[in-house]
């Protein structure tokens, strides 16, 4: 689904579309120049809205470093890479995923990359189906609301008058009850079950990211 360049046309199409797992190619700028069905289901945004886009546009800020640079070793070195990473759906969700970039060549030449995306989890409150609310503290969501507005833990710890140690301890707590992994996952989690406001305006929630193509991960708002 999209138009793949002249000297793209050795690459099957057929048989990336028919693959089970959400399959894309790339130009070696990172550029979305085709995608799979698959793929469209596991990010909830149709091949029309990624196509021409950049991969890292589906990527929390905090993740993008590191698989930029595995897409970057397989561009200039022409090594496939496996790792595991999260990307951001339509839909805000913060999804788990095992990553494969294979270098695809045309000669000598390596033309664009295939990304294939193993293993897509679940988001936490699909897979857990949300069975009653999470009951959290007056200072755990205190430390919620903090952590909403990009505070950081030595942030959070001089407002609160506390250690950096208890804030750690609150945190943990919350996102064990949250049943997530990371402050970012909290964050949309929180969201999602109504636990914090609606971002203002001028901030950046995780479901902004998808909004338009190109917006970046979310922000840290002022101050």
């Amino acid at each position: 689904m999209g138009i793949v360049p002249g000297r793209w046309q050795d690459v099957d199409l057929g048989l990336v579309d028919s693959l089970v797992v959400p399959a894309s190619l790339h130009d070696v700028r990172g550029r979305f120049v085709h995608v799979n069905a698959a793929a469209e289901r596991a990010s909830g945004l149709s091949a029309a809205h990624l196509l021409g886009g950049h991969f890292t546009d589906l990527l929390p800020d905090e993740v993008r470093p590191k698989v930029e640079a595995q897409f970057r070793r397989a561009v200039e070195c022409g090594e496939p890479t496996d790792f595991e990473t999260v990307f951001i759906d339509a839909g805000g969700h913060l999804r788990g995923v095992r990553a494969q970039h294979l270098p695809l060549r045309s000669g000598d030449e390596i033309v664009g990359i295939l990304i294939l995306a193993f293993d897509v989890r679940e988001p936490p409150s699909e897979r857990l189906g949300l069975a009653s609310e999470p009951r959290l503290t007056p200072r755990q969501r205190e430390i919620l609301d903090l952590m909403a507005s990009g505070l950081s833990t030595s942030e959070i710890a001089k407002k609160l008058t506390i250690s950096t140690e208890t804030v750690r301890n609150h945190v943990r707590s919350v996102l064990r009850e949250l049943h997530v992994h990371t402050r970012l996952e909290a964050i949309a989690s929180a969201r999602r079950l109504g636990l914090l406001a609606p971002p203002a305006l001028g901030t950046a929630s995780a479901r902004d990211v998808m909004v338009s193509g190109g917006l970046g991960g979310p922000r840290r708002s002022p101050g």
